[in-house]
Formats: C-alpha cells, structure tokens, sequence
C-alpha cells in the first residue's frame, strides 16, 4: 500500500495518471460510498477503469469537438467519476453550483460555450427543455442518456491531455457577473502535493463529504487529496445534524472538513447540553477543561483521555481530525475543539489558489492563525504598517493562470509573478493569521483601522449570540465611521437560561438580553471597537452556497456575494 509520499506528483502530467498509480497500489479498497454509506460502493481498482473507460467515450462522437464539459449535481460518486473522466479525456470540467438560479445557470453554460453536461435527474429535465442542443448525459439509471451508455467496450486507449486547464470554476461576487478561474493539473497536483504532509490522509482514514464538491476546497480536500492517498470518501445524506453524527457513527470517520458555520453549530449543541447537565456534571466539565487546558500549555493533548466519554456520546469518538476552511474560524471554538482531544485544523486558502494556502499541522496548532503556509508556497505580507499586517501575496504552482477572458481582472489579481489575495494579515513564528479583508476594513473618526472579523469574533463568544456580521457605517456630519452589527440570537440557548419558546420568541427580552452582551462584551474592547449600534435578527444570515455570509447584504442593502 503506498503512502501519501511514495507518489511524486509532480512528475505526473494529469490528475489521472497520479490517481491511476494510487489505485494500483490499493485496487479492492473502496474509494466511495454513496448515501451515509449505505448506497452505491465503488473499490479504486472499479474507479479506474470507469474513469478510463468514460474518458474514451467522452473522447469520441459526438462528445469530440466539446472542449468544455460541465458538471451539475448534488454530492455523490458519480460526480467524482465525470470529474475524474473529463479531465482524463483532455478536456476541461466544468463544476456549476447546483444551488444556483436558472438564469446563473444559464450564465454560466453561456460563458463557458458548453455544449455537453452531467447532470442528476433533479436537473435533467430542466436542461433538456430549455437547452434542446446541449448533451446532457444523465448519472439517472433508465434515462435515455445514462452515462453508463459512453463506456467504450474497446481496448483502453491511451489517454492525451490535450487542454492543460482541468477545471473552470465559477466564482459567486459581490456585483456584476461571476469571475471564471481557470486551475490546470499542475496547479491541483501542486497543491495536492502541498497538503498531504500537511494533512496526513491514509488508506486507513474515512472521509465524510459533506460540503458542496462544485466548491474549490471540497474538491481538492474532500474529493482529491482523500483519493491520493488510498482513502475511502462517504457522502453524507443531508446537512442535517442529527444524520451527520449518524453518517460518522455509523461509518467509524475518522476526518471531516467543513466551513465554520458546521463547527460553530456543533459547538452550541454541545455546550447547551453541557449546560443543561446537573451541576456536578458541568462542575467536572470545568475542571477537566482546566487540566485539558494545562497540558495543551505544556505539549500534552490530554483532552484525548479526559473526554473520552464526551466524544462518545456526542458521536464524535472516532474523529482524529477536523479541517476549517472557506471563512474564519473563531479561536474559541478551535480551542474548544482541540481541548476536548479533537485536532481542529484551521486553514485558508482561496480558490485561485487551487485553493489550500496555510494550514495549522495535528503537531503544530495555534489557535487563530490559519497555520504555516504549505511547503511548495511561498506567502509575502506586502507594504506591512507597524504592527506587521499588509495585504497577503503568494506564489506557487498552485496560482491559477488567470481568469477566463478577464484581462482587466488578470491585471488586478496577478502582479510582477505574485497573486493578490486581497486579504489582510500578518506572519509570526511562521504562522500566518488574517486580520480581515480589505474591502471590508472599518476606519474609524481617529483614522484608526478596525476589522470587522474581530468584532465578530468577540461577540460570537457569547452563549446567545448564534452569529453576528458587523461593518462600518458613516454618522451624520461626522468623520470615520462607527461599528454597527446585525445579530442573531441562539434560540436554543434562550430557551434553556431563559425559557424562551423558539416557536414564539419574545423579541423584547432577547433584545434586553443581547444589549447586555454587547455592553459586556465592549468593555472588553479599546474605545474605538465598540460596537455603537446593532439590530436582532431572528432568521439565519444570508450565506452564499459555500456557507460565506453575504456580508455586503447586510452593510449596503445589497444582493450581491463576496467570494
């Protein structure tokens, strides 16, 4: 069995040949299971030669001439396959957001002059009938175009990479149309190259799926860096709590990655049953989290041993690792995690980075940063103030080419050989920690810079404030701006200290309660911080499909994403 360092990637030309040498060494090892495990199984050496097989078929009539095959459908093997299949066939992929509107949809199929499709039964019909001369090949077992109808029953052919650009990725943004970012092989086997010391993965580990695989980090850390490393990958029925503690309990998993909401969400749950235990129980919690707390002080994670029983029942015990990625992860919640014996790995990446940038290693954990910065890239603070935060550059195999037909963008993103993230952070001790965003800094009358992430992180640490997005705003016929947030309560927590019925909210005494927390929680910060002004809101914040909150909804009343 080979180990996630026997495979040199980059001696590969294409993302099917280092997938091919894995499932060499592992073929009866089951590289996917579908529906919690309980569905559609498919062993590496069955991947192979589906992928071989289809990549020839989507190599011949009437497939030959579509240079660009795009990809819709929820989570499931299939997905994998057709990626795995275009891409081995020359071609370049094109993954499309199932969460999408028609009218984006139909954006996109425009854009990238699509004129073949996977697609799931959920969208076959759709497609069919409002784009007559597009192929849509259907993973749907009784359609006319199921897909199991291209696999050649010829010899396997040998397989050219044609098109170096693997994947075109749709980005969603604030205003105006999408951005199209290109990634080729040697960016994704770059970056898969990059993360597998970072994230050890062996034929041993169960990976749950969780997050949309359109998304740039599921695909790469949930689909392909899993598969490089002779993993078995479970795709999970639903977002739902409840069946995704019963997907890992039931398939042993041992990681799983997903972006703060998910973590934030099972943190509430697992601190409002703490909270609800008799007082003896929540008097031990306390103390072993003190003990857990001083051997993390002193190199020890002996939260390991000491919630062991905790783990069990929150249906956790078989989790060796957690990854963070797609937003920021407060640093009470990864010290959280970690205390309780649980490896929370934060990292940061960005799609046009294929997209792993830094990631905090099992052996070297720092709560807040986003981890050192992958070996085969390298990370520059530019034009740096006082206290060492400028906008963050990098460089690497991994950098996207550019975006589709964008030069004025290219100009913007990529500059004298690096890539400008547009975020805001610093290095220390190797680590890399983000202080925010630029479009989103908050500057204050005193001409002082605040970042709205940190204020959402202080507030966040209140047990009834689910989440929070705060942003500067103007004052009449004053200079600077002020700090305003939008707050969501936690229900559950409401109900539990204050027997406040979630059906029927008294809205009066969660604004009473949530003042007193953000009057608590402002003196805990400089002056110019505080939070001057905020409203309630009951329902969820708006978040994009990659679970980013669409942070210039609520700042500006507009409609817009920001990736």
């Amino acid at each position: 069995m080979p180990s996630n360092d026997d495979i040199d990637t980059r001696q590969q030309t294409s993302l099917f040949e280092a997938f091919e040498e894995v499932a060499l060494g592992c073929p009866k090892q089951v590289a996917f299971k579908a529906d919690g495990g309980n569905g559609k199984h498919y062993t590496y050496c069955e991947v192979a030669q589906l992928v071989r097989r289809l990549a020839n078929g989507l190599a011949a009539a009437p497939y030959a001439d579509c240079d660009e095959i795009g990809l819709l459908s929820e989570n499931r093997p299939e997905w994998c396959l057709a990626y795995l299949a275009v891409t081995a066939a020359g071609k370049t992929v094109v993954p499309i957001d199932a969460n999408l509107k028609p009218a984006e949809i139909g954006y996109i199929l425009g854009h990238a002059r699509l004129k073949a499709l996977f697609a799931s039964g959920r969208f076959e019909g759709q497609l069919t009938e409002t784009y007559p001369h597009l192929k849509v090949i259907s993973f749907e077992k009784g359609s006319s175009t199921f897909w199991r109808k291209l696999l050649t029953e010829s010899p396997p052919e040998a397989l050219t990479l044609v098109n170096p650009v693997a994947a075109l990725i749709y980005t969603s943004g604030t205003t105006g149309s999408p951005k199209a970012v290109q990634l080729t092989h040697r960016n994704l086997l770059a970056n898969i190259e990059g993360v597998k010391p970072s994230l050890p993965f062996d034929n041993s580990d169960i990976f749950l799926s969780i997050l949309p695989l359109h998304h740039t980090f599921e695909a790469t850390c949930g689909f392909l860096v899993p598969l490089m490393s002779g993993s078995t990958i479970i795709y999970a029925r639903s977002l739902k709590s409840k069946e995704i503690k019963e997907d890992i309990e039931a398939n042993r998993v041992t990681v799983m990655s997903g972006v703060p909401l998910l973590y934030e969400k099972l943190y509430h749950s697992i601190k409002r049953g703490i909270g609800s235990a008799p007082p003896q129980t929540r008097a031990v919690f306390k103390v072993l989290y003190g003990l857990s707390a001083i051997g993390w002080m002193v190199g020890g994670k002996w939260g390991r041993g000491l919630y062991r029983g905790l783990r069990r029942k929150a249906g956790l015990r078989s989790i060796r690792m957690f990854v963070a990625g797609g937003a920021a992860l407060p640093p009470h919640i990864c010290r959280f995690f970690n205390l309780l014996g649980l490896d929370m790995l934060q990292g940061y990446g960005m799609t046009e980075c294929s997209p792993v940038i830094s990631v905090n290693r099992p052996d070297n954990i720092k709560f807040g940063s986003v981890g050192l910065p992958l070996k085969n890239v390298q990370v520059r603070i530019d034009r740096p103030d006082s206290s060492g935060v400028g906008e963050i550059l990098i460089k690497g195999d991994n950098v996207t080419p550019g975006y589709r037909n964008d030069p004025e963008k290219n100009a913007e993103l990529l500059r004298d050989g690096w890539l400008h993230t547009g975020d805001l952070g610093r290095l220390k001790d190797g680590h890399l920690w983000i202080t925010g965003r630029k479009k989103n800094l908050i500057v204050s009358a005193a001409g002082k810079n605040i970042y709205p992430e940190q204020i959402e992180e202080m507030l966040l640490q209140s047990d009834f404030i689910l989440e929070s997005v705060a942003f500067g705003r103007r004052k009449a016929g004053r200079q600077g701006e002020e700090v305003c947030a939008i707050i969501v309560p936690d229900l559950e927590q409401f109900q539990v200290a204050h027997g406040i019925e979630p059906v029927k909210p008294d809205r009066g005494k969660i604004e009473s309660v949530i003042r007193a927390e953000v009057n608590r929680i402002n003196r805990q910060m400089a002056d110019y911080k505080r939070v001057s002004d905020f409203q309630v809101r009951l329902e969820e914040l708006e978040k994009t499909s990659s679970k980013k909150v669409k942070r210039f909804i609520y700042k500006q009343g507009e409609s817009g994403e920001r990736e």
